[in-house]
């Protein structure tokens, strides 16, 4: 699919660009995936790397980490455990709880999506100076964490 690039506007929306570069990045990011063999939607990979970076959490914080509702998130793990790379558990703590832990096989996966993704994050940068990327990264950062309502770690 070939797209018209129109002329950078100064005046465009910070919203519609946040908007068109998330679509983007994980339009391209899921047809990487599909292209290399693997069946994994964009939010699904996103659940996984946090569930492997943060292991036997509560469903109720993965969530908030996400920044998705609950409900959304039990729709993906439901997937992710159909497919081997999750297993739910009850909380000892509080019986109405889940904490949710990556499988055996989970980062073995992650590593070979990581792979099949190489070249749409290197897509991401390209036209970036590399000390433009920790600068982005931190205003990013900063615009999510106004939009949250909270701070970003470190801050």
């Amino acid at each position: 699919m070939t797209f018209i690039h129109p002329p950078a506007d100064p005046d465009e929306p910070l919203g519609i660009l946040f908007s068109d570069v998330a679509r983007l990045f994980w339009r391209r990011l899921e047809q990487a995936f599909a292209a290399a063999g693997h069946d994994m939607r964009s939010a699904e990979l996103r659940v996984l790397m946090t569930v492997v970076d943060r292991p036997g959490e509560r469903q109720s914080r993965l969530a908030e980490a996400l920044f998705i509702e609950p409900m959304t998130l039990v729709g993906h793990l439901d997937r992710l455990e159909k497919k081997g790379f999750v297993e739910r558990r009850p909380d000892p703590a509080d019986r109405r709880a889940k904490r949710v832990h990556p499988t055996p096989a989970a980062a073995p996966a992650l590593e070979l999506l990581r792979a099949a993704s190489a070249e749409v994050r290197a897509a991401q940068v390209a036209r970036l100076a590399d000390d433009e990327i920790p600068i982005l990264r931190d205003l990013l950062q900063r615009v999510r964490a106004g939009l949250a309502g909270r701070e970003e770690p470190g801050r």
